[in-house]
């Protein structure tokens, strides 16, 4: 019995050493992890809205899930004080996940999109980070239905992947420009 307490006892020690190092370590690379996040959103709009010399954050953006997928931000492409449009940044469900920014011009049609992350399977998800497959979007009207084989070339062995990009840009852009009319944006 006794050495049983002992061996639970030395267990608890280092679990608890283990996660006070995993704490530490955490904190140390939350800074350096959030940087990197940052440059591929600075970049990923830049490719967007090559143009742009500045993106502004909407200051009453609130937000939302919409089945299932997260429209997380909103960014206004400038050119000085011309609008360019906007970027919508929203996660959802791919055959795994993805985060992808979605740019809309004002005549309604996708300038471009950027996956910022997808987690799906490497060989066929994944293949949707190649340009061959997330250039196609750009200069399609957002009233589209982005089915794949139908109006998108989808990712061969990667269907549902291609469904879940078809269906992020379909929500994120409808939430988008329901924000847009309601705040009066050009």
């Amino acid at each position: 019995m006794k050495e049983m307490i002992k061996l639970a006892l030395v267990l608890a020690i280092f679990a608890s050493v283990a996660c006070v190092l995993l704490a530490f370590v955490n904190n140390a690379t939350l800074p350096a992890i959030q940087a990197v996040k940052n440059q591929a959103l600075t970049a990923g709009l830049k490719e967007i809205y090559s143009d742009a010399t500045d993106f502004v954050k909407p200051e009453n953006f609130s937000p939302e899930t919409l089945q299932g997928i997260s429209i997380e931000q909103l960014y206004i492409a400038k050119a000085g004080d011309k609008v360019l449009g906007a970027v919508v940044q929203a996660t959802g469900p791919t055959y795994d996940k993805a985060t992808v920014l979605i740019g809309v011009l004002p005549n309604r049609t996708i300038s471009g999109i950027k996956i910022l992350s997808i987690s799906d399977t490497s060989g066929f998800g994944q293949n949707a980070l190649k340009p061959e497959f997330y250039t196609q979007f750009a200069g399609k009207s957002i009233d589209d239905k982005f089915s794949a084989h139908e109006d998108i070339d989808g990712l061969s062995g990667a269907t549902i992947t291609s469904v879940g990009i078809g269906n992020l840009i379909t929500e994120a852009t409808s939430s988008m420009l329901k924000y847009l009319g309601d705040h009066n944006y050009e």
